[in-house]
């Protein structure tokens, strides 16, 4: 993924990257360039969303809420 310094115009281009949610902005904390975060280059091969990957606990929950479901409304 490429990026771009909006000051000096230092690019920046990274294989692997990880977006975090700041001030209602995507950013990439590894993409700073002059104290600022560098601004992504769209290009056609990074189109869409990535895979997200979710490691919250809460969503493993799946097979005991569907157990306790079938449980309690079983006739």
């Amino acid at each position: 993924m490429k990026f771009i310094c909006e000051i000096c115009g230092n690019e920046l281009n990274l294989y692997k990257v990880k977006f975090v949610s700041e001030n209602n902005k995507l950013i990439c904390k590894k993409a700073v360039c002059c104290n600022k975060y560098m601004t992504q280059v769209k290009s056609g091969e990074y189109e869409g969303f990535p895979d997200i990957k979710r490691n919250d606990s809460a969503l493993n929950t799946g097979d005991k809420l569907w157990n306790d479901f079938k449980h309690n409304n079983v006739e």
